[in-house]
């Protein structure tokens, strides 16, 4: 009989460890499933957020497409405001060999180049002007 009070009594201790290995077992489970949870929310976060990028991208594309327009524009503009120079040089020294001066074409650019260093540097003191200065 002490042998089966022996066997009884093992067969306790083990049912209570095998009790307590399936409360840790579902305390592990509903861990999981708590971060299951926050993965998915986590998840829905992070769609949300590449969406977002995404869009962003499809901006910054659109904004280098632009750019790269507008550097279209300002090469177009530069070559224009050459041939306007140049064409203003030749009228300009045409004029002045109308009105009875001789000068070279070489000159004439230089004068012209010399009104724009002029104009250029007007236009720095003016930009460089304090703010309260700029009533006056």
């Amino acid at each position: 009989m002490e042998n089966i009070d022996k066997i009884v009594e093992l067969m306790k201790v083990e049912q209570d460890f095998l009790k307590s290995i399936q409360l840790k077992m579902m305390d592990n489970h509903q861990i999981l499933i708590d971060n299951s949870q926050h993965n998915f929310e986590n998840m829905e976060v992070l769609t949300k957020n590449l969406g977002i990028i995404i869009n962003n991208q499809e901006i910054i594309v659109n904004n280098q497409i632009s750019i790269i327009n507008n550097q279209k524009h300002i090469v177009s503009n530069q070559i224009t405001l050459s041939v306007l120079l140049k064409t203003q040089t030749q009228i300009l020294n045409l004029l002045k060999k109308l009105n009875g001066e001789s000068e070279t074409i070489e000159q004439t650019q230089e004068s012209i180049l010399a009104l724009k260093e002029m104009a250029t540097q007007q236009f720095n003191l003016e930009i460089l002007r304090e703010p309260k200065t700029l009533n006056h």
